[in-house]
């Protein structure tokens, strides 16, 4: 998942371009989906990725 902190960001994905505007706003893509980016302008982004490194869980 990548989320929008501020600026403007787009990310090309196989079968859409998805544009980040506002902050807030987020793109979702599965893993091993091909992609790219591109700040539009100076932008803060961040990104969450999930599972975690294998061996690190909660019990």
């Amino acid at each position: 998942m990548l989320i929008l902190i501020s600026g403007r960001f787009r990310v090309e994905l196989p079968d859409r371009s998805v544009l980040l505007a506002e902050r807030g706003d987020y793109v979702v893509r599965g893993a091993g989906v091909d992609h790219s980016w591109r700040a539009e302008e100076e932008s803060v982004v961040m990104t969450v990725r999930w599972p975690s490194v294998a061996g690190y869980r909660v019990s």
